[in-house]
């Protein structure tokens, strides 16, 4: 009877009863709109489960902290867009640069309306300094801001200048293009507008890349 429980013993110790594999992708997707729900502190591994319907320990197996977790979700999600970056970088290749960055802009603007999860934790990590927010700067928010200078070179060269340092125009660039989709809320209560609406969304592209294009960025005499 001893050697019996024994073996019960060790073996819920080991790895979960249910099938070691797992759809990392739906895991990763349900981590993110939950840890941009509650934020990190507030999103525990066992709220993830539950919501996928299965064990916390089937997760803790794969990934081992909540925090491991965290950064393959936020990970994962970042290279979907890189994809479709690149591939519209393919499909506008005979677009001149300024016609590509407009492009580029509106893809932007549908993978966030799509994908608003990514934009709220990226805003509530870089409230305050922590291992979190530094791993965004360094891994995510470096990457993007070197092929930023990269592309107002190019523009430069096809005659058009941004007037203004590199941190006011990334900051005004992004809240042009996010704040709206944040502000679902208040648009719903206020306008009776469904800012997920592909007509309002379409219509937002628009008036972003309007802007973004013939306010932010200046024709060199």
């Amino acid at each position: 009877m001893r050697q019996v429980e024994e073996k019960i013993t060790k073996r819920k110790r080991g790895r979960p009863t249910e099938a070691k594999s797992i759809d990392k992708d739906q895991l990763l997707s349900t981590a993110l709109i939950a840890f941009s729900e509650g934020g990190f502190d507030g999103t525990s591994v066992k709220t993830i489960a539950e919501r996928l319907g299965i064990d916390d320990s089937l997760i803790y197996y794969h990934y081992k902290t909540k925090l491991n977790l965290w950064y393959a979700a936020v990970t994962h999600i970042t290279e979907i867009y890189n994809a479709k970056a690149k591939d519209t970088i393919k499909l506008g290749k005979d677009l001149s640069t300024i016609d590509l960055g407009k492009a580029l802009t509106r893809q932007m603007i549908y993978f966030i309306a799509e994908h608003v999860e990514l934009y709220k934790i990226l805003m509530h990590e870089m409230t305050q300094q922590s291992e979190r927010s530094d791993w965004i700067i360094d891994t995510l928010m470096k990457p993007h801001s070197d092929s930023t200078i990269a592309v107002l070179k190019a523009y430069e060269k096809d005659g058009y200048i941004v007037d203004m340092p590199i941190c006011n125009y990334t900051s005004l660039k992004f809240s042009i293009i996010t704040q709206f989709f944040l502000m679902d809320n208040v648009s719903k209560r206020l306008y009776g507008i469904d800012v997920y609406d592909k007509v309002e969304i379409e219509r937002h592209a628009d008036i972003a890349i309007q802007i973004i294009y013939n306010t932010l960025f200046k024709k060199k005499k």
